[in-house]
Protein backbone atom coordinates (compact mmCIF):
# COMPACT_ATOMS: atom_id res chain seq x y z
CA UNK A 1 0.00 0.00 0.00
CA UNK A 2 1.36 3.45 -1.27
CA UNK A 3 0.96 6.37 0.91
CA UNK A 4 2.72 9.61 -0.90
CA UNK A 5 1.87 13.10 0.63
CA UNK A 6 0.47 15.17 -1.63
CA UNK A 7 2.56 18.68 -3.16
CA UNK A 8 -0.27 20.55 -2.60
CA UNK A 9 -0.97 19.93 0.66
CA UNK A 10 2.24 21.77 2.01
CA UNK A 11 2.22 24.02 -0.84
CA UNK A 12 1.85 27.17 1.92
CA UNK A 13 3.21 25.62 4.76
CA UNK A 14 6.80 26.30 6.24
CA UNK A 15 9.57 23.76 6.09
CA UNK A 16 9.20 22.45 9.80
CA UNK A 17 5.26 22.16 9.53
CA UNK A 18 6.68 19.92 5.88
CA UNK A 19 9.00 17.82 7.59
CA UNK A 20 6.85 17.18 10.11
CA UNK A 21 3.90 16.05 8.22
CA UNK A 22 6.42 13.88 6.25
CA UNK A 23 7.63 11.98 9.64
CA UNK A 24 4.36 11.40 10.62
CA UNK A 25 3.53 9.83 7.19
CA UNK A 26 6.83 7.81 7.69
CA UNK A 27 5.61 6.59 11.04
CA UNK A 28 1.86 5.83 10.07
CA UNK A 29 3.69 3.79 6.93
CA UNK A 30 5.46 2.00 9.76
CA UNK A 31 2.96 1.05 11.53
CA UNK A 32 1.09 -0.14 8.35
CA UNK A 33 3.69 -2.03 7.36
CA UNK A 34 4.14 -3.91 10.75
CA UNK A 35 0.56 -4.09 11.33
CA UNK A 36 -0.14 -5.85 7.79
CA UNK A 37 3.09 -7.61 7.05
CA UNK A 38 6.12 -8.15 10.09
CA UNK A 39 8.66 -6.00 12.10
CA UNK A 40 11.32 -8.14 10.15
CA UNK A 41 9.61 -6.82 6.95
CA UNK A 42 10.22 -3.31 8.35
CA UNK A 43 13.30 -1.94 6.65
CA UNK A 44 14.43 1.59 5.55
CA UNK A 45 14.12 0.47 1.81
CA UNK A 46 10.57 -1.07 2.53
CA UNK A 47 9.24 1.68 4.07
CA UNK A 48 10.43 4.11 1.60
CA UNK A 49 9.17 1.94 -0.97
CA UNK A 50 5.81 2.10 0.49
CA UNK A 51 5.89 5.91 1.59
CA UNK A 52 6.58 6.59 -1.93
CA UNK A 53 9.97 7.91 -0.97
CA UNK A 54 13.65 7.38 -1.76
CA UNK A 55 15.91 5.33 1.28
CA UNK A 56 17.63 8.81 1.46
CA UNK A 57 14.51 10.29 1.69
CA UNK A 58 13.62 7.92 4.61
CA UNK A 59 17.28 8.33 6.31
CA UNK A 60 17.40 11.92 6.16
CA UNK A 61 13.91 12.10 9.06
CA UNK A 62 14.91 8.45 10.56
CA UNK A 63 19.14 7.50 10.62
CA UNK A 64 18.52 3.93 11.08
CA UNK A 65 15.92 1.37 12.08
CA UNK A 66 15.73 1.43 15.53
CA UNK A 67 15.63 5.20 15.29
CA UNK A 68 12.27 5.07 13.49
CA UNK A 69 11.28 2.02 15.82
CA UNK A 70 11.42 4.30 18.89
CA UNK A 71 9.39 7.10 17.13
CA UNK A 72 6.90 4.53 15.71
CA UNK A 73 6.79 3.56 20.13
CA UNK A 74 6.30 7.05 20.99
CA UNK A 75 3.47 7.87 18.79
CA UNK A 76 1.63 4.09 19.88
CA UNK A 77 1.90 4.81 23.46
CA UNK A 78 1.00 8.83 23.21
CA UNK A 79 -2.01 7.58 21.27
CA UNK A 80 -3.13 4.97 23.86
CA UNK A 81 -3.22 7.86 26.59
CA UNK A 82 -4.16 10.66 24.89
CA UNK A 83 -7.85 9.92 24.70
CA UNK A 84 -10.20 12.44 26.75
CA UNK A 85 -12.43 9.35 25.95
CA UNK A 86 -10.81 6.73 28.53
CA UNK A 87 -11.34 8.68 31.66
CA UNK A 88 -14.73 8.83 33.32
CA UNK A 89 -16.32 11.67 35.29
CA UNK A 90 -15.51 10.82 39.28
CA UNK A 91 -19.39 12.37 39.87
CA UNK A 92 -20.95 9.11 38.38
CA UNK A 93 -21.71 6.12 40.33
CA UNK A 94 -18.93 3.79 41.23
CA UNK A 95 -20.13 1.02 39.31
CA UNK A 96 -21.16 3.28 36.09
CA UNK A 97 -17.78 4.38 36.68
CA UNK A 98 -15.92 1.19 36.47
CA UNK A 99 -17.74 -0.04 33.75
CA UNK A 100 -17.36 2.90 31.07
CA UNK A 101 -13.56 2.86 32.05
CA UNK A 102 -13.04 -0.91 31.69
CA UNK A 103 -14.89 -0.95 28.10
CA UNK A 104 -13.23 2.69 27.04
CA UNK A 105 -9.85 1.30 27.85
CA UNK A 106 -10.30 -1.99 26.00
CA UNK A 107 -11.78 -0.86 23.29
CA UNK A 108 -9.73 2.43 22.70
CA UNK A 109 -6.53 1.03 23.86
CA UNK A 110 -6.13 -2.85 24.18
CA UNK A 111 -8.36 -4.32 21.79
CA UNK A 112 -7.17 -2.02 18.95
CA UNK A 113 -4.59 -3.48 16.50
CA UNK A 114 -1.95 -0.80 17.45
CA UNK A 115 -1.42 -2.41 20.71
CA UNK A 116 -0.44 -5.41 19.04
CA UNK A 117 1.63 -3.43 16.55
CA UNK A 118 3.66 -2.05 20.17
CA UNK A 119 4.28 -5.65 21.64
CA UNK A 120 6.00 -7.19 18.42
CA UNK A 121 7.64 -3.87 18.13
CA UNK A 122 9.03 -4.68 21.88
CA UNK A 123 9.34 -8.66 21.24
CA UNK A 124 11.70 -7.66 18.09
CA UNK A 125 14.04 -5.11 19.99
CA UNK A 126 14.96 -7.06 23.02
CA UNK A 127 18.52 -7.58 21.76
CA UNK A 128 18.85 -3.43 21.08
CA UNK A 129 19.46 -1.89 24.04
CA UNK A 130 19.39 1.59 22.41
CA UNK A 131 15.43 0.90 21.91
CA UNK A 132 14.99 -1.13 25.32
CA UNK A 133 16.39 2.43 27.10
CA UNK A 134 13.30 4.35 25.22
CA UNK A 135 10.70 1.83 26.33
CA UNK A 136 11.61 1.90 29.55
CA UNK A 137 11.16 5.61 29.29
CA UNK A 138 8.07 5.74 27.78
CA UNK A 139 6.63 3.37 30.11
CA UNK A 140 7.79 5.39 33.49
CA UNK A 141 5.91 8.78 31.36
CA UNK A 142 2.61 6.35 30.56
CA UNK A 143 2.55 4.64 34.03
CA UNK A 144 2.15 8.15 35.64
CA UNK A 145 -0.14 9.79 33.20
CA UNK A 146 -2.77 6.57 34.06
CA UNK A 147 -1.91 6.69 37.57
CA UNK A 148 -3.40 10.22 37.54
CA UNK A 149 -6.04 9.61 35.56
CA UNK A 150 -7.46 6.51 37.13
CA UNK A 151 -7.21 8.08 40.71
CA UNK A 152 -9.00 11.21 39.59
CA UNK A 153 -11.53 9.19 38.19
CA UNK A 154 -11.62 6.63 41.19
CA UNK A 155 -10.72 8.95 44.30
CA UNK A 156 -12.49 6.64 46.95
CA UNK A 157 -9.02 4.34 45.88
CA UNK A 158 -6.30 7.16 45.62
CA UNK A 159 -5.97 7.12 49.84
CA UNK A 160 -5.78 2.94 49.84
CA UNK A 161 -2.57 1.87 51.04
CA UNK A 162 -2.50 -0.71 48.12
CA UNK A 163 -3.08 1.63 45.23
CA UNK A 164 -0.66 1.03 43.64
CA UNK A 165 -0.52 -2.42 43.48
CA UNK A 166 -4.44 -2.16 42.81
CA UNK A 167 -3.68 0.00 39.90
CA UNK A 168 -0.89 -2.35 38.86
CA UNK A 169 -3.32 -5.40 38.60
CA UNK A 170 -6.12 -3.36 36.66
CA UNK A 171 -3.94 -2.71 33.76
CA UNK A 172 -2.27 -6.28 34.11
CA UNK A 173 -5.13 -7.71 33.01
CA UNK A 174 -6.62 -5.73 30.13
CA UNK A 175 -2.64 -6.17 28.84
CA UNK A 176 -2.97 -9.83 29.23
CA UNK A 177 -6.31 -9.61 27.67
CA UNK A 178 -5.05 -7.75 24.85
CA UNK A 179 -1.73 -9.97 24.12
CA UNK A 180 -4.47 -12.93 24.01
CA UNK A 181 -4.86 -11.28 20.47
CA UNK A 182 -0.90 -12.20 19.36
CA UNK A 183 -2.53 -16.06 18.90
CA UNK A 184 -5.90 -15.46 17.41
CA UNK A 185 -5.89 -15.79 13.14
CA UNK A 186 -7.21 -12.43 13.13
CA UNK A 187 -8.18 -9.89 15.31
CA UNK A 188 -11.77 -10.17 16.25
CA UNK A 189 -14.72 -7.79 14.75
CA UNK A 190 -16.28 -7.63 17.75
CA UNK A 191 -15.30 -8.68 22.01
CA UNK A 192 -16.09 -12.04 22.31
CA UNK A 193 -18.43 -13.67 25.11
CA UNK A 194 -15.14 -14.83 27.18
CA UNK A 195 -13.56 -11.32 26.85
CA UNK A 196 -16.91 -9.52 27.83
CA UNK A 197 -16.89 -11.53 31.00
CA UNK A 198 -13.64 -10.89 31.75
CA UNK A 199 -13.98 -7.25 31.13
CA UNK A 200 -17.49 -7.47 33.30
CA UNK A 201 -15.26 -9.21 36.40
CA UNK A 202 -13.25 -5.96 36.08
CA UNK A 203 -15.65 -3.98 35.96
CA UNK A 204 -17.04 -5.49 39.19
CA UNK A 205 -14.25 -5.76 41.28
CA UNK A 206 -13.14 -1.97 40.44
CA UNK A 207 -16.68 -0.89 41.68
CA UNK A 208 -16.66 -3.30 44.64
CA UNK A 209 -13.26 -2.05 45.36
CA UNK A 210 -14.87 1.65 45.43
CA UNK A 211 -17.35 1.20 47.54
CA UNK A 212 -15.63 -0.90 50.39
CA UNK A 213 -13.20 2.57 50.06
CA UNK A 214 -16.19 4.86 50.26
CA UNK A 215 -17.67 2.59 53.53
CA UNK A 216 -15.17 4.02 56.21
CA UNK A 217 -15.39 7.55 55.04
CA UNK A 218 -19.32 7.37 55.48
CA UNK A 219 -19.17 5.86 59.09
CA UNK A 220 -17.02 8.30 59.94
CA UNK A 221 -19.18 11.25 59.04
CA UNK A 222 -22.14 9.62 60.63
CA UNK A 223 -20.08 9.79 64.04
CA UNK A 224 -19.50 13.40 63.85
Amino acid sequence: MNHRVSPKAGARRTHAERSAATRQHLIATAIDVIQHRSLEEMSIHELAKSAGMTSGAVQHHFESKAVLMMNVLSELIESTVRSGELWPSAALPARERATKFVHAAWSLVYAQPRFIVAWNIYLGCRNQPEVLGHIAELRQSVQARMHEGFFEAFPELAAEPDRDGLLGLVLSSLRGLGLLQLFAPAPPAVTDAAQQAQLDCLAEWIAARCEAAAVPTKARTRRR
